[in-house]
């Protein structure tokens, strides 16, 4: 009984959830792109770029091109969110000639960036639905898992105002603050982790049950440090736009670069321990598929196998973020990030379909989506039973 009171709340807490989202982004989508003739991008513009200036300075047609600044900086925060790789949206500052008239800003990245804070503010949704299918009770999924699938958006909150001070603060997008951005990045390392540990643990020890303290207070007490860093890192420690993350450990002095000949990086290139977290949560994710396919046999259900398969746009959006940051978020290959951001929503959407599919082939039906069926039933059981025990004083 107390288990049906415990998910009647909490189809009561997802309905309410989706109702919110559903009511503040579908109107919020409008009110963020609206046109700001007056603002302009900004970002850094790799000085290795083959790309003509003349190719990337193309006259538009469309009058809704630019997105505001607030807009972006709350894209550049939701972006990581869904992607499990962040990548920040890509900014960049046109010649004063150029900004003074805004039929001769770049369209392909403007429409890049506006197509991806939908793409993003789309995604969401279907994430949510996600967690709601993946925790049916009779899956079986393994508790350490579903909290790493929940973690994630923590780690999506977190990464909104970490992308808000990188605008505020220092005018640029969150990928070319490697401080934010690693810290930020730092959180998804943490929530593959637990995917990829729980679905281990539980094919080797036979308990899905289980979630070790240790790794929840840990994981919470990762997103507090982050949430410190980025509260005190430019007003208390003077932390600028290009300081690395970690103070760079690893990286190769810039004097060793021009003894081996080597042509210098520009000022917003990702430090080695940042490099690192990427290819970390890039690897992770990979593990972790292959881990949901071994777990569809250990647990004789092959639905399971479908999550595997969903998960796969996830990762080739972690590639398109990645590909982006190797040519140091050059505005000329904005449109990776449209293209992450648009498979962080059908990636967001196969695994969403995957789960149903397990849900499904565990008993669920429409039915469980009424947060009052099962509290319902609850009480015409609860009824029955009183009606057929006996009186204290009858025959």
């Amino acid at each position: 009984h107390q288990s049906i009171e415990t998910r009647s709340m909490q189809r009561v807490v997802l309905s309410l959830s989706l109702a919110f989202v559903a009511a503040v982004s579908l109107p919020g989508t409008a009110e963020a792109f609206a046109f700001a003739p007056s603002l302009t991008l900004r970002g850094v513009k790799s000085p290795g770029s083959t790309f003509s200036q003349a190719r990337r300075l193309r006259s538009v047609t469309s009058p809704r091109m630019v997105a505001p600044e607030v807009a972006q900086a709350m894209v550049d925060g939701i972006g990581p969110v869904v992607s499990h790789v962040s990548a920040a949206m890509p900014t960049m500052l046109p010649p004063p000639h150029i900004a003074a008239d805004p039929s001769m800003l770049l369209a392909f990245a403007d429409q890049g960036s506006n197509l991806a804070g939908k793409f993003f503010q789309a995604s969401l949704l279907p994430y949510l639905l996600f967690l709601s299918f993946i925790n049916n009770e009779k899956n079986n999924t393994p508790k350490t898992s579903f909290f790493g699938f929940q973690f994630l958006l923590l780690f999506v909150i977190a990464t909104i105002p970490t992308g808000i001070i990188s605008k505020t603060v220092y005018g640029v997008s969150l990928a070319d603050v490697d401080w934010l951005h690693g810290s930020a990045e730092a959180l998804l390392t943490v929530t593959n982790l637990l995917i990829a540990y729980g679905f281990k643990t539980a094919m080797t020890t036979g308990d899905r049950t289980s979630q070790p303290p240790a790794l929840k207070f840990g994981a919470l007490g990762a997103a507090a440090v982050v949430a410190a860093v980025a509260a005190t890192g430019s007003n208390v420690f003077g932390l600028q736009a290009h300081t690395p993350f970690l103070a760079g450990i690893g990286d190769l002095g810039a004097g060793f670069v021009s003894s081996m000949g080597l042509p210098a990086e520009p000022a917003n290139a990702l430090s080695i321990p940042t490099w690192a977290i990427h290819f970390s949560s890039v690897y992770e994710w990979i593990f972790a598929m292959g881990l949901v396919w071994k777990y569809a046999e250990y647990t004789g259900n092959p639905t399971w196998k479908g999550l595997t398969w969903g998960m796969l746009p996830l990762h080739a959006s972690g590639i398109a973020a990645c590909t982006y940051h190797f040519f140091y978020n050059s505005p000329d290959l904005a449109f990776l990030v449209a293209l992450q951001a648009g498979l962080t929503c059908l990636g967001n959407t196969t695994i969403m379909l995957a789960a149903l599919r397990i849900a499904r082939s565990n008993g669920w039906t429409l039915a469980d989506l009424n947060p009052l069926s099962s509290s319902s039933s609850s009480s015409d059981a609860t009824q029955t039973q009183t009606q057929e025990v006996p009186m204290a004083g009858g025959a």
